[in-house]
């Protein structure tokens, strides 16, 4: 079933009262820093959500980088719009139309996830063509392009993770694409701390730790700036919450200083 799921969310401080009751991050130094020379970007309010069940679970990508916009100590404003479908590749999106659902959407931002596969071989051709397809329709636009990297994982599956990177650098230096490295993410919080369980007993999906960490990944890409700080931390300890959004800045702040050499 695909889910599409629209309206404005105005996000206040005291959207997450609860949780800022519950939870208390100290701020690291790191918070202020800029993650790269884009940090000058006026952060989208408006942005579009098109992935497939990581995008979709623990209530939506879109809902819970909300939460952390809704944490900043002065929150702007914020709409998340989600088109999501379960197991669903980026060829399948650009075949159902979603490019019109872009054009007519007048968004700031455009984060895209997709399968990496997208074909019984094991080719990331597809993945390739369709995420150009659609950072074509999103330059006319004048959003901007974000790639949600999610891991890779799954019986099967073919891709390793340095397919998923490779896959995704290539995007990102062809293209002029920003890259959310959260499968990088992931994998160095497992080196760091594997008492962390970030993927569920499916060996696909992710756990509230690890729905957290992506989202603060993305966070992170689309705003510029550190999630660490912020004190949001719903469904996840409030110490493991803090090391999740270190590991979100450290990491994406690492493959842009890679990726620059």
């Amino acid at each position: 079933m695909t889910v599409a799921r629209f309206g404005t969310v105005i996000v206040l401080r005291t959207c997450l009262a609860l949780s800022v009751l519950l939870s208390v991050v100290v701020a690291s130094p790191a918070a202020a820093a800029p993650a790269s020379s884009q940090a000058s970007i006026s952060a989208p309010e408006h942005v579009l959500f098109i992935g497939n069940s990581h995008t979709r679970r623990h209530g939506g990508l879109d809902w819970l980088i909300g939460n952390f916009v809704a944490a900043e100590e002065a929150p702007h404003a914020y709409e998340g719009t989600m088109v999501a479908d379960g197991g669903a590749t980026l060829a399948h999106h650009w075949y159902a139309g979603v490019a019109q659902r872009i054009r007519s959407g007048d968004f700031d931002a455009v984060v895209l996830q997709g399968w990496l596969p997208g074909a019984p071989s094991a080719t990331d051709e597809p993945f390739l063509e369709h995420a150009q397809n659609f950072e074509e329709v999103i330059d006319k636009t004048r959003a901007r392009t974000i790639l949600f990297m999610s891991w890779p994982g799954g019986p099967g599956a073919w891709p390793t993770l340095d397919d998923t990177v490779d896959a995704h650098r290539r995007l990102e230096r062809g293209l002029g694409v920003a890259v959310a490295p959260a499968a990088v993410a992931f994998e160095r919080s497992r080196a760091e701390r594997p008492d962390i369980e970030l993927i569920d007993a499916d060996g696909i999906h992710a756990t509230w730790e690890g729905a957290y960490l992506a989202a603060a990944t993305v966070y992170a890409t689309l705003f510029e700036r550190s999630p660490e700080g912020l004190a949001y931390a719903f469904g996840v300890e409030p110490e493991t919450a803090a090391y999740l959004q270190r590991v979100a800045w450290e990491t994406l702040a690492a493959w842009r200083e890679e990726g620059a050499r």
